[in-house]
C-alpha cells in the first residue's frame, strides 16, 4: 500500500464527500420528477389508477392533457428535469476531472 501525504488524503476525502452530495442531489431531483409525473395523473380517479394498466392510464392522461390544452405540463416537467440532469452532469464531470488530476509533489510548482 502506498503511503499518501495528509493533503492528498484530505483531497480524496473531499471528493468522496462531493460524490455523496451529488448522489443526494440526484435523488432529490429524481423525486421532483416523480412528483411531476404523478401530477399528470391528478385528475384521474383512484379507481382508474388502481384498475387500468399503466399504458391505458397514460393514454387517458394524454387524452386529458390534449382536451384540457395542458400539454405544457409535460413539456415543462421534461424541461425542468433536463435542466437538472445537465446541471448534475456538469457537476459529475467536474468531480471526475478533479479526481483524475494527479496530486502535486512537494517539489512541483504551481
Amino acid at each position: 500500500m502506498v503511503q499518501a501525504n495528509p493533503e492528498h488524503i484530505e483531497k480524496v476525502r473531499q471528493e468522496v464527500m462531493r460524490f455523496r452530495e451529488l448522489l443526494n442531489i440526484m435523488r432529490l431531483r429524481l423525486d421532483e420528477g416523480e412528483r411531476a409525473y404523478d401530477k399528470l395523473f391528478a385528475k384521474r380517479s383512484a379507481e382508474e389508477k388502481s384498475t387500468l394498466k399503466e399504458k391505458d392510464l397514460q393514454w387517458r392522461v394524454a387524452e386529458q392533457l390534449i382536451a384540457d390544452d395542458e400539454e405544457t405540463l409535460l413539456s415543462d416537467a421534461a424541461l425542468h428535469m433536463r435542466f437538472h440532469a445537465r446541471d448534475l452532469e456538469r457537476a459529475f464531470e467536474e468531480l471526475y476531472n478533479i479526481s483524475i488530476t494527479p496530486p502535486l509533489d512537494d517539489d512541483d510548482e504551481l
